[in-house]
């Protein structure tokens, strides 16, 4: 299992940014997600959640305003038609100034899954009504800014979560 590392990147009004995704191996699904992702080896896991920031959505989060690690949950999914598992691992970025955005860096799967970037108010999430990854996000949220640490149960992000 790879170990993934997402950023909470906040900026200074307090908004969750947050990437519009679509599988391009399925067509329909659709989904908002955390930026961040893999965690190469030997590389440090708050450094590579700040590469796959920028890569992603091109924001530069400094590595200084990245907190301590507050969530963690092993998931499956599938993506382009592959089944990927990993152990996702959240820290909360609190920007204190507008973000520096420079050109993002995506492989062509990427490219393709990544409509658009969003800034979220905590608010929006829970009456938002669309799919989010990690599927608890709108529950998830208050409770890491309120500082709490979360290590939630395995999620098989595949099966439809009942109502």
């Amino acid at each position: 299992m790879r170990a993934s590392s997402r950023l909470l990147v906040l900026d200074p009004d307090g908004r969750l940014l947050l990437l519009d995704c679509v599988d391009p191996g399925a067509p329909g699904v659709r989904w908002w997600e955390l930026p961040g992702g893999g965690v190469e080896p030997g590389e440090d896991p708050v450094l590579a959640g700040v590469r796959e920031v920028r890569e992603e959505t091109g924001v530069v989060v400094p590595p200084e305003v990245v907190g301590p690690l507050q969530w963690t949950q092993d998931v499956a999914y599938t993506w382009v038609g592959r089944r990927w598992s990993s152990t996702q691992q959240g820290r909360l970025a609190r920007l204190t100034a507008p973000p520096e955005v420079v050109a993002t860096d995506l492989g062509r799967d990427e490219g393709a899954t990544f409509l658009a970037t969003r800034w979220w108010a905590p608010e929006e999430l829970r009456t938002a009504g669309v799919r989010f990854f990690p599927r608890s996000l709108p529950a998830l949220l208050p409770r890491l800014l309120a500082g709490e640490r979360v290590d939630e149960p395995y999620d098989d992000w595949d099966v439809v979560a009942p109502t």
